[in-house]
């Protein structure tokens, strides 16, 4: 993470620069079609779509999936009472965003140099949640079929770089956003009415760790766990993409 910002920072400074020298070998081109290398490490393939609106003004719509892993072990649940294993998470996202360029260049194409996004975030993920619980006397294992939705907005701050003609690099340096989330569990299980408290205080421990507000944690029907709440979140990353 600090290597990209470092690196994003330079571009800053020389990026005008180079588009100026680029000024007469970048195409008259509307379309960019572009993969998120970023997010391959976290088992996802992205794809952004991007196109030119008028002048600096462009419009992008990235779409996600998510094909295995699970959570990051800093919000798996954890302590002597209660442990959480989280397996082969999947599911999907679809990111739209407007982005605004801020040339010092009267380049052809637009969708080169630094700029300000809006953006919007849609997730949906399904996987089987495992926790461990010790009721007072034993260790009980129960599996959970789980789901997660996330709905946020946020802005982005990034570096578009062209490099011969066609092809470009997006460093996506900054993209705060706050969220609404529901996570849903479905568990089987007499211990229902011990394990709903654990559950909700070993997340509120994690959110409480992340600078997040506390959370409910209720017991929807006989069997069904949900939990809403707000979260702020970042996006960041590296793109190489195609200009047509």
């Amino acid at each position: 993470m600090k290597k990209v910002i470092i690196i994003s920072l330079l571009l800053v400074l020389i990026g005008p620069g180079i588009l100026r020298a680029q000024e007469d070998t970048i195409p008259d081109l509307k379309n960019a079609l572009k993969l998120n290398t970023m997010a391959l490490i976290l088992n996802n393939g992205s794809f952004i779509y991007e196109r030119n609106l008028r002048g600096p003004w462009s419009i992008q719509a990235g779409a996600g999936y998510r094909y295995g892993g699970g959570v990051p072990k800093v919000l798996d649940l954890g302590d002597l009472i209660l442990t959480s294993e989280t397996k082969g998470i999947k599911g999907y996202s679809f990111t739209p965003e407007v982005r605004y360029y801020f040339r010092n260049c009267e380049c052809p194409a637009s969708m080169a140099g630094l700029y300000l996004g809006l953006y919007t975030r849609y997730t949906k993920f399904f996987g089987d949640l495992s926790f461990h619980y010790w009721t007072g006397s034993e260790y009980i294992d129960l599996l959970s079929a789980s789901s997660y939705r996330e709905l946020g907005m946020g802005f982005q701050l990034g570096y578009q770089l062209a490099i011969k003609k066609r092809f470009l690099v997006d460093f996506m340096f900054a993209g705060p956003r706050l969220s609404t989330n529901k996570i849903r569990c479905t568990i089987d299980s007499d211990y229902l009415d011990e394990l709903v408290p654990a559950i909700e205080e070993e997340i509120n421990k994690r959110l409480e760790w992340l600078g997040q507000d506390p959370v409910s944690v209720d017991l929807l029907e006989s069997n069904t766990v949900e939990a809403r709440f707000g979260f702020k979140s970042f996006r960041y990353g590296i793109s190489i993409g195609y200009l047509f």
